[in-house]
């Protein structure tokens, strides 16, 4: 009879060491069953007992948290299930509106609004961009069509060319505190585009307006990049 009730009480506190190691590892419905065996066989046993409601007490938690957990769409692809989030506002994003931040990763529209000032262009900027390089490129370009032909020209063109698209440049600049971008350089490069069309209407040289108008825009478009 001794040997029996030894030998159950070897096994209780094996158990007990069995659900010890389960929640060590996070295995709380092992951990939860191994004590239930141990309460079971010696149910005046206290490890056993605090062990046992030590695992339901996790387990409850766990389940509160996988209730918790829903599936979450990405804002802008809304078909799109997700678990990674804007680290800037919080929404729900997934891998195609994420881009990589110091910390995490931006949304689209935040990622927009942590761009430079000067990146941030908007419809009246644009607006004075084009007229500003409208006005200065065709003035630019009716005094380059005054140079006439020949080799010299070509030599002329490629070498004052750069210097007025420099002067339109900084001329735009001047109107919009430096904007730069893509809408930036299409607007100006279609502004001097347009200017060359109107000096052609007064100094007709298609040569030297198109050659001024190919260095020219080339130049204007790689500085507000």
């Amino acid at each position: 009879m001794s040997d029996t009730s030894l030998n159950s009480t070897e096994e209780v506190r094996g158990l007990i060491r069995a659900g010890r190691a389960a929640i060590r590892v996070g295995d709380y419905e092992a951990a939860r069953t191994t004590f239930e065996r141990a309460v079971a066989l010696d149910p005046a046993n206290q490890e056993a007992a605090d062990g046992l409601r030590d695992a339901q007490r996790r387990l409850g938690i766990e389940g509160q948290r996988r209730t918790a957990e829903q599936v979450e769409y990405c804002y802008r692809h809304p078909d799109t299930e997700t678990a990674l989030h804007c680290t800037s506002c919080g929404r729900p994003i997934c891998v195609r509106c994420s881009t990589p931040a110091a910390v995490g990763q931006l949304c689209p529209e935040c990622r927009k609004g942590r761009r430079a000032s000067n990146y941030q262009v908007s419809a009246l900027d644009l607006l004075k961009g084009g007229i500003v390089g409208l006005v200065v490129s065709t003035v630019a370009a009716a005094l380059i069509s005054l140079i006439g032909g020949g080799f010299f020209l070509f030599l002329i063109i490629f070498t004052v060319g750069p210097v007025a698209a420099e002067l339109i440049v900084r001329s735009v600049d001047w109107a919009t505190r430096s904007k730069r971008g893509r809408p930036m350089q299409i607007t100006v490069g279609v502004a001097m585009f347009l200017g060359g069309v109107l000096a052609f209407l007064f100094v007709p040289n298609p040569l030297a307006i198109g050659l001024f108008l190919l260095a020219g825009i080339s130049a204007a478009v790689a500085r507000l990049r």
